[in-house]
């Protein structure tokens, strides 16, 4: 974990942070859907961040969303307007412990520009403290289709889906077509993206013109295109690290979550293992997939060359023997992610509780108004200073959001 120090920390969030760096120019704008995204989740750092920490946003947090963290025991932190942070010559010159984004690309370190002068020697010496072209190949798919056949080969462990399953990088179409010929049902993923866009499952064994045209232009943008098995999902599952930069990786926990039918994500279950779960994942299981996995992650490039929060996103699967199986790295998220946040969430829910961290996003409705709905249904309750059962908005539910965050609990 990463210590304590007095100087501040300067946090932004940047969900986009895989498409900025497919783009590779500190220019990258996201669309409009994902920069409403982006701004109207801006406070998620504040989870992250301690009393004295700054989180950069693009419109400030109103007292009265602050006031209702404060009373749930939140800590929260200061909030700075990023484009009047940018102007401040006083604050730009104030001295800070680190620079933490949701996540690093080119784009971001030009936003962080002018705060490194001011930052600690500890945080420019990081390997990720200034982006290089090498760390682009880290954030690709490519880079966890490495680490998880490494790991399937290295531990031959029978928990393992088979290596067979494991997906192929194609330059073309004619490549992808023959990945339809063998596995009939496959997934295409573009190289560089999140939170499950950049996805197309393909349930039957053709490609139509709207596919092919996908496919040609991310070849023609990213160089490739990862074509996987559609396989026999039972659970979506994460494992939790923190790497330091210097060889050593530190596994936090595991992040259980649930995604469409698209593979796009929806929400993270709190409260330790889903009760659903429970049969499968086991303590036997858990433990050789993270001896597995934190071995193959020392062995790699990422041990000593990126510095923060990361989650290795795992698939527990039936084969075709109805066998449980593990696919060990089907994603590697070189950044904060949304179990990262769950698992700083679960320090505050109560022993008795489980629940759910939910993403809101109705198209005829704002998160104003569903606030006012959630807050009659589910009234929020605490006990021991723990979140015990109810609702608790995550964002502001006070600023006509399109976007937003919340917790929904209930007693065990």
């Amino acid at each position: 974990m990463m210590p304590t120090e007095t100087a501040p920390k300067l946090f932004i969030y940047n969900p986009t942070c895989e498409m900025a760096i497919a783009n590779g120019t500190v220019s990258f704008m996201p669309n409009k859907t994902l920069t409403k995204f982006e701004q109207d989740l801006d406070v998620f750092p504040l989870f992250f961040a301690e009393k004295n920490d700054t989180v950069l946003v693009h419109q400030q947090p109103d007292e009265q969303f602050l006031d209702l963290l404060a009373k749930a025991g939140v800590s929260v932190p200061s909030f700075r307007v990023l484009s009047e942070a940018l102007v401040d010559s006083e604050f730009i010159k104030m001295p800070k412990d680190s620079l933490h984004p949701w996540g690093w690309s080119p784009r971001i370190h030009h936003i962080f520009k002018p705060f490194k002068e001011s930052c600690s020697l500890a945080f420019l010496e990081q390997a990720n403290a200034y982006w290089k072209p090498e760390h682009r190949e880290l954030y690709s798919r490519k880079k966890a289709l490495e680490i998880g056949q490494n790991a399937i080969n290295r531990f031959k462990s029978s928990l393992f889906i088979d290596i067979d399953s494991t997906a192929q990088i194609c330059t073309s179409v004619s490549e992808v077509e023959l990945q339809i010929k063998k596995w009939k049902q496959i997934v295409i993923k573009a190289p560089f993206s999140s939170a499950g866009r950049g996805i197309q499952i393909l349930r039957y064994s053709t490609l139509n013109k709207s596919i092919i045209q996908s496919i040609n232009g991310i070849i023609a943008t990213q160089g490739y295109v990862m074509v996987e098995a559609f396989l026999n999902k039972l659970f979506d599952f994460s494992l939790q690290y923190y790497c330091n930069g210097k060889g050593e990786i530190s596994y936090l926990g595991l992040g259980f979550f649930e995604t469409d039918s698209k593979g796009q994500y929806l929400s993270n279950y709190l409260g330790g293992i889903p009760d659903k779960m429970k049969e499968v994942i086991t303590e036997q299981l858990v433990s050789e997939l993270e001896n597995c996995m934190t071995k193959t992650l020392l062995a790699s490039d990422i041990a000593s060359t990126y510095t923060g929060y990361f989650g290795v996103d795992c698939l527990l699967v039936l084969d075709r023997e109805e066998k449980i199986k593990v696919h060990p790295c089907l994603e590697i998220n070189l950044r904060y992610n949304m179990s990262t946040l769950a698992l700083f969430l679960n320090k505050n829910i109560h022993s008795d509780c489980k629940g759910d961290f939910k993403i809101f996003h109705q198209f005829q409705s704002t998160f104003d108004q569903f606030h006012l709905e959630m807050i009659e249904k589910h009234p929020f309750k605490m006990q021991n200073g723990k979140w015990l059962s109810g609702y608790l908005p995550l964002v502001s539910p006070f600023q006509n959001k399109t976007f937003g965050a919340y917790l929904l609990l209930k007693e065990c």
